[in-house]
């Protein structure tokens, strides 16, 4: 048997995407369905990867799927900071400001102290701190719900067992 393919490469196809997901404002909103598209690129990582196996190579593995969805979710969880924070540099906090018009079009009366504290954090932007924090909540939920991706996948493309034929 030949040895496997390296992982890296589907990987960080399957981090891409998840990074372009959850960085992107409005289409973030995917994963407000149980981290759907974590979830995808969780899944197109071990797709990638299966493209590159071949018929002389050891077969795919469940372990296979979870280290690829694992190191998907570590790729996208650096890739999606660094693009979040290019998008905050650029546009400023989009987030808040849509959910500001969302609350306002709904005619909800913010208290006063709660709209102090929202100018605040527009006016102070992104700081180091947010930047490490958020990339630490990335690193978690990402590799989970990305190795939750790559079981998926595997449940789909697994071996299938052949089951002997006894003529009757």
């Amino acid at each position: 048997m030949r040895p496997k393919p390296d992982r890296f490469m589907p990987a960080l196809y399957g981090g891409l995407v998840i990074a372009g997901i959850s960085a992107i404002p409005g289409l973030n909103l995917l994963n407000c369905l149980c981290c759907a598209g974590i979830m995808l690129g969780g899944f197109l990582a071990v797709l990638f990867y299966r493209q590159e196996l071949t018929p002389e190579m050891d077969p795919l593995t469940s372990n296979d799927c979870v280290r690829l969805g694992v190191l998907a979710g570590i790729i996208a969880a650096v890739a999606g900071t660094f693009i979040s924070v290019l998008i905050s540099l650029v546009f400023g906090n989009v987030a808040i400001e849509v959910m500001l018009q969302i609350i306002h079009r709904m005619n909800v009366d913010i208290p006063a102290e709660l709209q102090q504290q929202i100018d605040l954090a527009l006016a102070q932007g992104i700081s180091l701190l947010g930047i490490i924090t958020s990339l630490v909540f990335s690193l978690i939920l990402d590799s989970i719900f990305a190795m939750l991706g790559g079981l998926i996948a595997w449940s789909v493309f697994k071996p299938k067992l052949q089951v002997p034929q006894n003529p009757v």
